[in-house]
């Protein structure tokens, strides 16, 4: 499966279900979404309604148990956010990750164990 960029509400959602002890309900996603997003109105039946489409989508699998359908992620958080960086260094920086890395950091920002960090990631590379 070819991983897709999601619209940004859809990436809330995900990001909802990547950090809550799976499985999860629509319920419990909703009441998760509104303390933590407060300033958007989450409504039941518009996360059900984005759960069918991420479930289409193959972001999601779900199981009917009771009266209530049990979601479980099918793509990793990790998996979608490399996607994501891979799309914002091409549209950005024409793919050039030096480039990127200066953009992204000003000048005299990044911590000794900022470049530390950094330098053992490339060794690693």
């Amino acid at each position: 499966m070819s991983i897709k960029k999601l619209p940004d509400a859809e990436f809330e959602i995900m990001r909802a279900v990547w950090h809550s002890e799976e499985p999860v309900t629509s319920p419990q996603l909703t009441d998760k979404l509104k303390a933590e997003l407060p300033e958007k109105d989450w409504k039941q039946q518009t996360v059900l309604t984005m759960l069918v489409r991420l479930e289409k989508k193959g972001f999601l699998r779900s199981d009917k148990k009771g009266k209530e359908r049990n979601y479980y992620a099918e793509v990793s958080e990790g998996d979608y956010l490399q996607v994501e960086a891979d799309s914002f260094r091409k549209r950005f920086n024409g793919g050039k990750l030096g480039g990127l890395v200066k953009a992204l950091c000003s000048e005299g920002e990044l911590t000794d164990e900022d470049i530390s960090e950094l330098k053992d990631w490339v060794n690693k590379l």
